[in-house]
């Protein structure tokens, strides 16, 4: 049987490799990873948006944004999704984890999972925007993988290319 050592760290090296195959045939010998995924953040530096606040439609895409990457990251085969909404800690319910210096790993291990997964996006205008993904293993903090890619446009579709 696999250490959880090497599931961790297969993990978050196979990850986007796997994330949007699933995986065939996975051995019932090698259990899935537990894998916190927090909502979505929205870091806004527009003009007028730090003032203004997150709308609702942007609430919106970042709630469809986090459930393709649950269902996704379930269909990998690798992970067993906890849902990191089940804390009570304030900066998750304030969608703060970007700014937490390494905190949702903490928040992940209370919730009984190997890894930690926040994403969040930076919107610069509507036009200019990109999403970012972190992995921290959850039993020390550190971080294991640090994804970005731009994104074009605030719409439904271009959001989801950029997830997937």
């Amino acid at each position: 049987m696999m250490s959880i050592d090497k599931r961790l760290m297969f993990g978050a090296a196979a990850f986007f490799l796997t994330l949007f195959a699933p995986v065939a045939g996975k051995a019932e010998s090698n259990p899935r990873i537990n894998l916190a995924v927090f909502d979505f953040e929205l870091d806004d530096f527009s003009a007028g948006g730090p003032i203004t606040g997150e709308s609702a439609v942007e609430t919106a895409m970042l709630r469809r944004a986090t459930g393709l990457a649950r269902e996704r990251l379930s269909q990998s085969g690798l992970f067993e999704i906890i849902d990191g909404n089940a804390s009570t800690n304030e900066m998750v319910k304030t969608h703060w984890l970007r700014k937490c210096n390494g905190c949702e790993a903490d928040i992940a291990r209370d919730l009984g999972a190997d890894l930690s997964f926040i994403a969040f996006f930076r919107k610069i205008s509507v036009m200019e925007q990109y999403l970012e993904f972190r992995i921290r293993d959850a039993r020390n903090g550190t971080l294991m993988n640090v994804l970005q890619t731009d994104l074009r446009g605030e719409t439904d579709e271009s959001l989801s290319r950029a997830v997937v």
